[in-house]
């Protein structure tokens, strides 16, 4: 995928979405991937996980998670609907592409374990969340794929976030491009990476040093005692 841009005007789309920085900056001009690993970070509410899952949908990949193929999860209001206001531009069709959701992974793993003919992805429930994760990275990434993942780091630890970090950076440098949304500083930290930072202005390219949850993490590091005593004392004045 090169590029994304919105096809309709903010103000057509329902709900919250006619409110969101990313969309008002997709109609103004288009967002575009440069990088192998393009990193999108920001705080909550700001739109992260609803332009990667509008991406992977766009991408034709299933809502829920998994692959084109995957057919499980597709009812309701799994995602928004922002795809259908989208136009994606990509070089090529990529040879394999997979949607990786943090919050649905207990999902998918019980998709796979169901599929016949799914072999190599039949035991993920015997294995702890953080296994599985890796499981479905080993397993169904490649170098010649396109993988969309929303906030994966949930429920690893840090030594498991530094190890998917390594993971991803491979898989990039190998062929692959990879979009993901996260929170996670280390994960920021991916060699060779695109960091685009969403905020209520819009999005922006920022260095690892200057996005808002590595700042975040340092100043609480430098003085962990003093900013938990500040903010225990603010919430003892309420």
């Amino acid at each position: 995928m090169t590029k994304v841009s919105l096809l309709d005007h903010p103000e057509s789309l329902p709900g919250y979405l006619s409110s969101l920085a990313i969309v008002e900056y997709l109609h103004e001009q288009p967002l575009e991937f440069r990088a192998p690993i393009t990193v999108i970070t920001g705080e909550n509410g700001v739109g992260k996980s609803t332009l990667v899952e509008a991406l992977a949908v766009g991408m034709r990949l299933n809502p829920s998670g998994g692959s084109r193929h995957a057919n499980f999860g597709r009812e309701g209001d799994i995602v928004s609907s922002l795809h259908q206001s989208l136009k994606l531009v990509r070089r090529e069709n990529p040879r394999d592409a997979f949607f990786f959701r943090g919050e649905t992974m207990y999902n998918v793993a019980s998709y796979y374990e169901e599929l016949m003919g799914e072999k190599n992805m039949h035991d993920l429930h015997k294995m702890s969340h953080g296994e599985s994760v890796f499981a479905v990275i080993d397993r169904r990434f490649n170098n010649q794929g396109f993988f969309v993942l929303d906030e994966p780091e949930a429920g690893l630890s840090m030594l498991r976030q530094l190890e998917l970090l390594g993971k991803l950076g491979n898989l990039a440098r190998g062929g692959a491009q990879i979009i993901m949304a996260t929170h996670s500083p280390i994960l920021l930290a991916i060699p060779g990476a695109e960091i685009l930072e969403i905020t209520s202005s819009g999005v922006a390219k920022v260095n690892f040093e200057d996005a808002e949850a590595v700042r975040a993490a340092r100043e609480f590091v430098a003085d962990p005692r003093g900013t938990a005593a500040f903010l225990t004392a603010e919430e003892d004045h309420q």
